[in-house]
């Protein structure tokens, strides 16, 4: 940052006294050959930069870009006799040039501001003692430390301690979390509370704060169709000024007396009325200023094109587990059969389970206040649930597929999500699973219906009831029940190929990786900490607000509308100022600041976005 500081005042300092040189040459009355080198001299310091890219490009075969026009343009003003016209040229350009990169500086700040989100150091503990160090030392497995006031380091698991977090700068939600002793904690957090003992279960660089500051700033390098748009158009608009400067400055003169001066002097208008400032500038600017925005409320977007696609969504499809219901299980009612307690049937799904991470796992294990059992020959059945022996015994954990069709004379529990507990073969209890509906999943399909998405789906695992039932409470359109993992990324595929415009599939971004990479717009939900989610989603909605995919498309359809907004009305008013500058005289000067103005219009329409609430 300060050496940005430092190259934005010695910008300021070569302008002013560029300035200073001009204004000088028209005051004191000095030798045409002193004055002359005065001029030079102030368009040198203003406008070097320019000399330099133009002839870079040229090293690298890219003839024709705007600093070879204005090269091109203070040249000539120089040979005919204009060189007042032609200092004030190169300094109003560089000028523009300032503001545009005082804008994007701007812009860049608001996603650098994620920078914060770093911890220059952390508290080690070894042997009871505390140390100072740098975060990128610390090994996976040390213990670290956070006070009241720290931001945590490193991604890990609290070994001791309570307190409150605010994860804000993560999620962009403004209530704080409370922490104990066996939960995660992610990097950027800040510790409001007691002091506590973090165990780290990442290496710095692969922590929750490097990835998304990672993700957000690789961001620009995905460039949407508007801004591919703008790098076509210039590598046929810029030769195509070119020629038309140089008709202009050799044919009219034969038919109005040969006056080659006064036509030259329009080309040279032309050529500088011509420069795509704004729209080189303005496109990308609008995106980049979209992402940071949108990462501002923890909706991180890996790219410009992803912007252009939320903007172009029809179709959104849904995981229903852990996406629009909370995803955190409890024990409900449990059905026994042959002769089984209660604690027995929960100790042993609990103990088969306690290999996974799945919700209905966590639930179980809750349940039984881990007392757990010894399992051996764990192995999971694909489609089915979980098997393992516990003393001799087999037994299998799962849907009701693990009852291999023996379901004569039992009468089932099949309206609800149930987890079945097998024994040998023999049915030995039902567990039904509770799983709340997070209460703004209504309030999403609403909202996303009224900003055009026309097909709203729910695709899921479990039984064809309980989907149901979830479809018609949220006001879903469509839905897809008892879907293997597989199954969901072909139906996707199914969806994508039968509507148009853009799919965005919506997963909790653990067991939907694939379904996520499939979708024109993959979102993952609530996926801090998840490199596998970040790393196949293409928007990462930090924590588990359904709103803010709403929010993200109306945002989107508002970048949009912006960019369109700048690349007509910066074509539509350099076309007319460049037919004025051949049929009217235009001072070159003139021509510049409408240049500029046009440039500036467009950087403060690109700059309202951050306003947007």
């Amino acid at each position: 940052m300060k050496k940005e500081n430092g190259e934005r005042v010695f910008t300021v300092i070569k302008l002013v006294l560029s300035g200073i040189l001009l204004i000088l040459s028209l005051i004191i009355n000095v030798q045409p050959l002193v004055k002359m080198i005065v001029l030079i001299a102030a368009a040198i310091i203003s406008g070097y930069e320019i000399v330099y890219k133009s002839f870079r490009n040229l090293l690298h075969k890219e003839f024709f870009d705007e600093n070879t026009l204005m090269l091109i343009a203070v040249i000539t003003a120089f040979i005919i006799g204009e060189s007042v016209e032609g200092v004030l040229v190169v300094l109003l350009y560089s000028l523009g040039e300032f503001l545009e990169d005082l804008a994007t500086d701007r812009s860049k700040e608001k996603i650098a501001g994620l920078s914060e989100l770093k911890s220059v150091t952390a508290n080690l503990m070894v042997d009871g003692k505390v140390k100072e160090v740098e975060p990128s030392v610390i090994k996976i497995g040390s213990l670290i430390l956070v006070r009241k006031g720290d931001r945590v380091p490193i991604d890990g698991v609290i070994v001791s301690g309570v307190s409150e977090f605010d994860l804000k700068a993560l999620t962009g939600e403004s209530k704080l979390f409370s922490k104990g002793e066996g939960d995660k904690i992610y990097s950027g957090s800040i510790n409001l509370g007691d002091a506590v003992v973090v165990k780290t279960e990442k290496l710095y660089k692969d922590s929750t704060v490097e990835k998304i500051i990672e993700m957000v700033e690789n961001s620009s390098e995905r460039k949407a169709k508007s801004q591919k748009f703008i790098t076509s158009f210039a590598k046929v608009y810029t030769p195509c000024v070119v020629l038309l400067a140089v008709l202009i400055a050799v044919i009219p003169p034969f038919f109005d007396g040969n006056d080659f001066v006064k036509w030259i002097y329009k080309a040279l208008s032309f050529l500088i009325i011509a420069c795509p400032c704004a729209l080189v500038i303005s496109v990308p600017l609008c995106f980049f200023m979209g992402i940071g925005a949108l990462a501002k409320r923890g909706i991180l977007v890996k790219g410009g094109n992803y912007i252009d696609a939320l903007s172009k969504v029809k179709v959104a499809v849904f995981d229903k587990t852990g996406t629009l219901t909370t995803g955190n299980f409890s024990v409900g009612k449990i059905v026994l059969h042959n002769g089984y307690s209660e604690q027995d049937v929960l100790k042993i799904a609990a103990s088969i389970e306690q290999g996974s991470s799945h919700p209905v796992a966590t639930a179980l294990k809750t349940a039984v206040n881990g007392e757990l059992s010894h399992v051996d020959a764990i192995k999971e059945i694909s489609g089915c649930g979980v098997s393992g022996q516990i003393d001799g015994i087999k037994y299998c954990v799962g849907n009701i597929k693990v009852l291999d069709g023996k379901t004569e004379n039992i009468e089932l529990n099949t309206e609800n999500n149930v987890v079945f507990v097998v024994a040998n073969g023999d049915l030995i209890g039902e567990i039904e699973l509770k799983d709340d509906i997070k209460m703004e999943s209504e309030r999403l399909i609403k909202d996303l219906h009224k900003l055009g998405v026309s097909k709203t789906v729910i695709l899921s695992g479990d039984k064809k009831e309980m989907t149901q039932k979830m479809a018609n409470f949220v006001g879903a359109d469509y839905f897809y029940a008892e879907l293997l993992p597989s199954e969901k990324t072909e139906k996707i595929a199914d969806i994508a190929n039968k509507n148009d415009g853009k799919l965005l599939f919506c997963g909790d971004g653990i067991n939907d990786a694939p379904s996520v990479a499939a979708a024109d717009v993959g979102v993952a939900m609530g996926a801090l900490g998840s490199e596998a989610t970040v790393d196949s989603a293409d928007v990462v909605i930090a924590d588990d607000n359904l709103l803010k995919i709403p929010y993200a498309i109306k945002k989107s359809k508002i970048i949009r509308r912006k960019v369109i907004a700048n690349i007509a009305a910066s074509i539509a008013v350099k076309i007319a100022i460049m037919a004025l500058s051949v049929f009217t005289p235009l001072p070159i000067f003139v021509a510049m600041l409408g240049d500029v103005g046009v440039m500036l219009l467009a950087v403060l329409n690109s700059l309202s976005i951050s306003l947007y609430k």
